[in-house]
C-alpha cells in the first residue's frame, strides 16, 4: 500500500453499471463504513443492508494499469415537486443501526429543505456518498469524481449540486472545490429518548454539513 500511496497512479472515471455492484458494495466495506464517521461511532460497518447507491448517474474511479476501483461517488437527483419520502422505523426489517442512521439523514433533509431555500432551484444532483480507497488518496480521485458528477449534471440540465458531509475531511475537500455550506448540525445535539448522544463520533469529525455548488 506505502507504494502505491508514492506513486502517482493514471485513472479513468467511468460510470458504475449494475455489472459493477459488487465491486462497488466490497469497497464501501472496506474502506467507506470504516472511516465514515456516523457509520464508525455506531458499528454499522456490519450491516450489509446499510449500502445502496443509484445507477444513471454515479461514477467510479478506476486504475488504467491494474482496473482496480480507485474510488466511487456515488449519486442522486431530485426535482422540485418530487413526493418526499419520510423514512419510518415502523413496520420494516431493517437493524436498529441501520434505522438510526436513516432517521438522522432525514433529520437532515428536511432541515436543509434544498428547493425551500432556494426557490429558483428546481433540478438537483445529490453526491450521496463519495469515497476514495485509503491507497490512492492524494491523488486528485476525489476531485475528478466530483468533476465527472458536475459535468453530468451542467449536461442534464441540473442547476444546482448537494452533497451531505458527515466527515470533516470530506467538508474541507468539497470547500475546496467551491461548494458552500449551508448547513451544520453538531452530533451533540443528536441524543435519543433518555437523552443519550446517539453517534459518538471522534474529533475532528463534530458537526453533520450539508454544502451546495450553483451551477
Amino acid at each position: 500500500m506505502d507504494k502505491i500511496k508514492n506513486k502517482k497512479v493514471s485513472f479513468n472515471i467511468l460510470p458504475i453499471t449494475n455489472n459493477d455492484k459488487e465491486t462497488v458494495k466490497n469497497s464501501l466495506r472496506r474502506y467507506f463504513f470504516r472511516d465514515e464517521p456516523i457509520s464508525a461511532s455506531i458499528g454499522l460497518l456490519e450491516e450489509k443492508e446499510s449500502i445502496y447507491f443509484y445507477l444513471g448517474v454515479s461514477f467510479m474511479a478506476v486504475s488504467t494499469e491494474t482496473g482496480e476501483m480507485m474510488g466511487a461517488t456515488l449519486n442522486s437527483t431530485a426535482c422540485r415537486g418530487d413526493k418526499i419520502k419520510q423514512y419510518s422505523d415502523k413496520n420494516n426489517d431493517r437493524s436498529i443501526k441501520y434505522n438510526e442512521l436513516m432517521i438522522f439523514l432525514d433529520k437532515a433533509g428536511r432541515d436543509t429543505d434544498f428547493f425551500g431555500q432556494y426557490q429558483n432551484i428546481d433540478r438537483i444532483m445529490k453526491l450521496e456518498i463519495i469515497t476514495v480507497n485509503e491507497a490512492y488518496r492524494g491523488q486528485g480521485v476525489c476531485k475528478a469524481l466530483v468533476n465527472k458528477s458536475k459535468e453530468l449534471a451542467l449536461e442534464l440540465g441540473y442547476q444546482m449540486i448537494g452533497v451531505d458531509c458527515s466527515s470533516n475531511f470530506t467538508a474541507m475537500a468539497v470547500e475546496r472545490f467551491g461548494f458552500q455550506c449551508i448547513y451544520s448540525f453538531p452530533y451533540s445535539d443528536y441524543v435519543n429518548k433518555q437523552g443519550e448522544v446517539v453517534f459518538k463520533t471522534q474529533p475532528p469529525h463534530e458537526y453533520f454539513k450539508t454544502h451546495v455548488l450553483l451551477l
